[in-house]
C-alpha cells in the first residue's frame, strides 16, 4: 500500500548548492522532453517546477513529482559534485511531498 498523497503545498527551503542541482535537473529533463518530439503538447511541465523554485514558492505535489523524476533521472549521469547534494535533496522531497516511491 503506498503512503497517502498530501495535497498540501510543499516548502522545502533549498540552499544554493541544491537549487543549483534541482536546475541542472530540471532543465535535462525539459531537454529530455523536446528531444523525444514530446514538444507538441506544449511546453515541458518542468519549467513551471523551475519558476516556483526561482521565484521560492512552494511546490503542489505535481511540481514535487516531477522534481523528483528530474532529480532520480540527472543523478545517473550528474557530475560528482552534484551526486551527494542531489541525494539530499531527493530525500527531503520525498519526506516532505510524502509521495509514493518509483520504480527506477
Amino acid at each position: 500500500m503506498s503512503p497517502p498523497r498530501n495535497d498540501a503545498p510543499i516548502e522545502p527551503t533549498f540552499t544554493r548548492e541544491e537549487a543549483w542541482v534541482a536546475h541542472a535537473a530540471l532543465l535535462a529533463a525539459c531537454e529530455r522532453f523536446v528531444g523525444d518530439g514530446s514538444d507538441g503538447e506544449g511546453p515541458p511541465p518542468h519549467r513551471r517546477v523551475l519558476y516556483s523554485i526561482e521565484r521560492d514558492q512552494p511546490l503542489d505535489t505535481d511540481e514535487a513529482a516531477l522534481l523528483r523524476d528530474a532529480l532520480v533521472d540527472y543523478l545517473g549521469d550528474a557530475p560528482v559534485r552534484d551526486r551527494a547534494i542531489g541525494r539530499t535533496l531527493l530525500r527531503r522531497v520525498d519526506d516532505t511531498s510524502a509521495l509514493p516511491e518509483r520504480d527506477v
